[in-house]
């Protein structure tokens, strides 16, 4: 088919220059108009590769250039942008920012830095030199504003006390499992062992790093109920061209200052890589200005002056079914409301048609363009509609699934706070609540300039209402999932209280989600990290070189 030529030529691009199925390779920016173009041709990639692509034996980029912007044109670039990818990395933003990346669900897959596993304990170098900091930003639109210096002392007083209970909790851990009475199955044969048990030296300093990693998570997944949204992390992401467009134009029409700066740079170093699937990326004044018109809205006729408070915290609440056109306008109102989904429903039932004309006319707007959709109300009409109130660690976790449609509301500190038992049983409560009180009046002030920056100061053991929207299959993924013994104890807690509510209406759906896991484990790291020293232990056998 292919002269030897030929064949050495393609094999630096393609994984087989014979074979019927092949991956292709070493054609980032390219690949996605190349793929594009041999869906018209009458021979296979190979040959297009060959034909249209390759010059003198290798990829012309002025001619890959020209035939990607005709690709563009005559496919149109929703769909070829799906056929390109990058790998971005976004490092040192703060973790509220992370969730205007990350919801974005279609076409991206990130990774974020784990609060499980990371101590948030050390200082970065700040602007000046010999400057140091605590991990939290420090933008221009925070520190210079009216409350500037109170956000910069109470962001400060958050991350001493933060750190300074790491090791006090630690220490409280070690004495509920002293090393001499834990137990792992370090060997991977079914039975747990003790450290006193073992006489291969590789087993018990598995045994010791297993115990290490055990204590910390525990002292992690207790003490992050501390760290501020503005707290700085990092997040490496995947995605193909389309959602890095429509991410970064959701970043650019975002009313965080950061997030339009984050947009910027992230246009500029996709630019490099795929640059002609990112190019029409820029800021929606459609949704900025719906945006604000159901803001207003939202404030005469939809507001409380404080927001409801569940009777008990958590709250998972499966809604009934209702009328489908009070049920979408209710879901339209919910992200600029403090209200509960069932208030708001009954508020919009209690509406006359004039009122809901007009919440109808905000939240679609002024369409110019195919482009200029609304938001995620019209995905409303789920099998299950759940409202959540949550801290906001659970929040962060469960959000990410993509077989769901969520909305949020502004974070704020005004539900209450989620305190770890813990805390509370070695002694150190009184710290966290002069935590929570520094916090809460800086909420306040800040919120009397920026409802939408107040945020940054909401810590992730603060209660936050949201809503997912979820099928069965969706429902099954996150339930099972999200109840698995390693998962974290709260959101393990909220994904149990999800699948009784849904046992509750349909017992055969909730019977089917068999793997749902309802057992409670106290310390949910340590059989997943004792199976991490057996797989190490293999590959240090397996790839070990001969002595």
């Amino acid at each position: 088919m292919f002269t030897p030529e030929e064949k050495k030529l393609l094999e630096q691009y393609v994984t087989s220059a014979e074979a019927n199925v092949f991956a292709v390779r070493g054609l980032s920016g390219v690949v996605g108009a190349a793929y594009a173009r041999y869906s018209r041709a009458k021979g296979g990639f190979r040959e297009t590769l060959l034909k249209e692509f390759i010059k003198e034996g290798v990829i012309d980029p002025l001619r890959a250039n020209e035939l990607i912007e005709r690709v563009l044109v005559a496919y149109g670039d929703d769909s070829v942008g799906e056929l390109e990818g990058a790998h971005l990395s976004f490092e040192n933003i703060s973790m509220l920012a992370t969730k205007e990346i990350e919801d974005r669900r279609i076409g991206g897959s990130p990774i974020e830095q784990s609060t499980r596993y990371v101590v948030y304990d050390q200082k970065i170098d700040g602007p000046a030199a010999g400057e140091a900091s605590w991990r939290y930003l420090r933008g221009e639109e925070l520190i210079n504003a009216p409350f500037g210096k109170q956000y910069l002392a109470t962001m400060d007083f958050v991350f001493e006390t933060y750190t300074g209970l790491v090791e006090p909790m630690k220490e409280y851990f070690t004495q509920l499992k002293p090393m001499e009475a834990a137990e792992y199955d370090i060997n991977g044969d079914g039975q747990k062992e003790k450290y006193s048990d073992l006489t291969d030296e590789k087993d018990r300093k598995a045994f010791r790093t297993t115990y290490t990693f055990d204590l910390r998570s525990k002292a992690c997944d207790t003490l992050r109920c501390l760290l501020p949204l503005a707290t700085l992390t990092n997040v490496g992401l995947f995605g193909n061209g389309r959602f890095f467009q429509h991410a970064i134009s959701y970043l650019l029409t975002s009313d965080l200052p950061e997030a339009g700066r984050i947009a910027r740079e992230a246009f500029a170093a996709a630019s490099q890589v795929i640059p002609q699937y990112v190019r029409r990326a820029k800021r929606s004044e459609y949704q900025a200005n719906n945006r604000e018109n159901m803001r207003t809205l939202s404030a005469i006729s939809f507001t409380a002056p404080q927001p409801e408070i569940p009777s008990e915290l958590p709250s998972v609440k499966l809604l009934p079914e209702t009328d489908r056109d009070l049920a979408t306008l209710a879901a339209m109102l919910f992200p600029y409301s403090n209200l509960s989904l069932v208030s708001l429903r009954n508020k919009v039932a209690a509406a006359s048609q004039a009122e809901k004309e007009k919440i109808i006319a905000a939240y679609v707007g002024e369409r110019k363009t195919r482009r200029d959709r609304p938001g995620r109300a019209l995905e409303d009409g789920y099998p299950y509609t759940l409202e959540l109130v949550t801290n906001w660690g659970v929040y962060k976790d469960l959000m990410r699934h993509r077989m769901n449609s969520q909305q949020r509301q502004l974070f704020t500190t005004k539900i209450g706070f989620d305190l770890s038992p813990e805390i509370t049983a070695a002694g150190f409560e009184s710290k966290v609540r002069e935590c929570l009180a520094r916090v809460d009046a800086l909420c306040q002030q800040m919120a009397g300039e920026s409802p939408v920056l107040a945020q940054y100061a909401v810590l992730h053991g603060h209660f936050v209402r949201w809503t997912l929207g979820m099928n069965d299959r969706g429902a099954m993924h996150l339930i099972e999932l999200r109840t698995t013994p390693q998962g974290h104890p709260n959101y393990r807690r909220v994904a149990q209280m999800i699948h009784r509510e849904i046992a509750a209406r349909s017992p055969w759906r909730g019977a089917a989600m068999k793997f749902a896991d309802h057992d409670n484990y106290y310390w949910s790291r340590a059989d997943s990290e004792a199976r991490q020293r057996v797989e190490e232990k293999k590959l240090d056998e397996r790839f070990s070189k001969p002595s």
